[in-house]
């Protein structure tokens, strides 16, 4: 899980997807040398949107100045009185530096968000509900990518690019084993794992966090409304007792468990038998071992109880007190739309959030491929379609979810008992909810 939450981190240079933190604030780099004017909104007689909007993006430039610098002529070419002025903020002040512009009313018009910092502004009633704003293109979109920009109901961003795990799997380790295919389900998945530790001495599932396996197996973080926590269950406890034996089994290595293993190395190394991770990181084991990359295939990603796989989004919102609403809307559609995020995708390893350029040839040639990376790429588009994010909808998740992960680690680790460990983090993720 960890793994999956690190995947577009590592492929945008390390900065891109749910690590919240605080830095010290500095101005955002300003991409076109343009100076911060007032951004009164004009219209000419005939209803011509005109005006300046500033467009904020997480740690994008240098990378892809001309990718972006591209799609904002065209945007001003097709709206010939609307100036796009890009900055880039430093991922590592992106929560303090949105935070606090929202706060003083001088958010940027467009915004890139991750969906942690979404949620947050969402809740503080900072953006545009998208649900109406953007009512036209809603339907473009894949459904759940969609409503990972939602809080308390209501949408508050378009989806941008997305990331999702896929199994790369040692197809002689699962022979060895007595397998011919690797696992679908979860449960088929810890049934497998047993035997194939046992006859090669390889891993194959494990947990670390558990803030995503409670909600794709069913078990929600907190209710509905989002006012108290909901995974203190029956269920939740069964949960955590099963993981408990396995991890006292042997089955679930201490530097998995806390995510301090260097996953492509141990896979490369033959003591996993599988790797949950984005496609393009695949290629990372061929780097290290060329010949167990030629052992491995790909296949979809391992489902749990609820039939869906996760994906991370990021996001494209709309400040509510943008003086240019109307255009700042417009570019948030025009970036988002499948054209453009085709283009980007094939320049850097991510998915697209619309459902049309999921289904270009860029992603379905690699159904039939010898490539593991390349198949993997096929399989990641063809899972968005019963992709959700999994992270809770609401403001302060990062620490909820740290909260339950911490709690998990002290039943694993330190032979907390379960009951107690669920017991503790309900009262403490109700404290932070209230």
């Amino acid at each position: 899980m960890k793994n999956f939450k690190k995947t577009i981190v590592l492929v945008l240079c390390m900065v891109l997807i749910f690590t919240t933190a605080c830095g010290k604030s500095e101005e955002p780099k300003d991409q076109q040398g343009a100076d911060k004017t007032d951004k009164e909104q004009v219209s000419d007689k005939e209803g011509k949107m005109e005006g300046e909007i500033t467009f904020w993006t997480l740690s994008l430039s240098p990378t892809f100045d001309d990718y972006l610098n591209g799609v904002i002529d065209s945007f001003e070419k097709e709206n010939t009185g609307v100036k796009v002025v890009w900055q880039d903020i430093p991922f590592d002040q992106a929560e303090q530096q949105t935070l606090a512009a929202a706060s003083a009313g001088n958010l940027a018009d467009v915004v890139n968000l991750n969906t942690d910092f979404l949620k947050k502004l969402g809740a503080l009633g900072a953006l545009v509900n998208m649900d109406e704003a953007a009512s036209d293109v809603k339907d473009d979109y894949f459904e759940g990518a969609w409503n990972a920009g939602k809080v308390n109901g209501t949408a508050y961003a378009i989806p941008w690019y997305l990331s999702n795990s896929v199994m790369l799997y040692n197809k002689e380790l699962l022979k060895k084993a007595g397998f011919d295919n690797p696992p679908a389900t979860d449960e088929e998945a810890w049934e497998m794992s047993k035997t194939i530790y046992e006859k090669t001495g390889a891993y194959g599932n494990t947990v670390g966090d558990i803030h995503l396996y409670f909600p794709m197996n069913g078990i929600p973080l907190v209710s509905e409304d989002g006012t108290k926590a909901a995974f203190n269950t029956p269920e939740a406890l069964e949960k955590i007792k099963f993981f408990k034996e396995k991890y006292d089994e042997g089955l679930i290595p201490d530097e998995m468990l806390l995510s301090q293993a260097n996953v492509p190395e141990w896979y490369a190394q033959e003591k996993l038998a599988w790797w949950q991770t984005g496609p393009q990181l695949f290629r990372q084991v061929k780097d290290l071992s060329p010949e167990v990359y030629d052992k491995s295939d790909a296949a979809p990603a391992i489902l749990g109880s609820l039939g869906k796989s996760s994906m991370a989004v990021m996001n494209v919102a709309v400040s509510a007190k943008s003086k240019n609403q109307d255009a700042a809307v417009a570019f948030a559609k025009y970036i988002t739309n499948g054209k453009n995020q085709l283009e980007f995708c094939k320049i850097v390893s991510i998915l697209p959030s619309v459902i049309e350029a999921a289904e270009d040839e860029f992603f379905t040639k690699g159904e039939d491929s010898d490539d593991p990376a390349e198949k993997g790429k096929y399989y990641s588009a063809q899972q968005l379609e019963n992709a959700e994010d999994f992270f809770v909808p609401v403001e302060n998740i990062s620490q909820i979810n740290k909260v339950i992960n911490e709690e998990f680690h002290k039943v694993m680790l330190d032979n907390k008992d379960p009951q107690k460990a669920l017991d503790d983090a309900e009262k403490q993720v109700n404290d932070l909810l209230k």
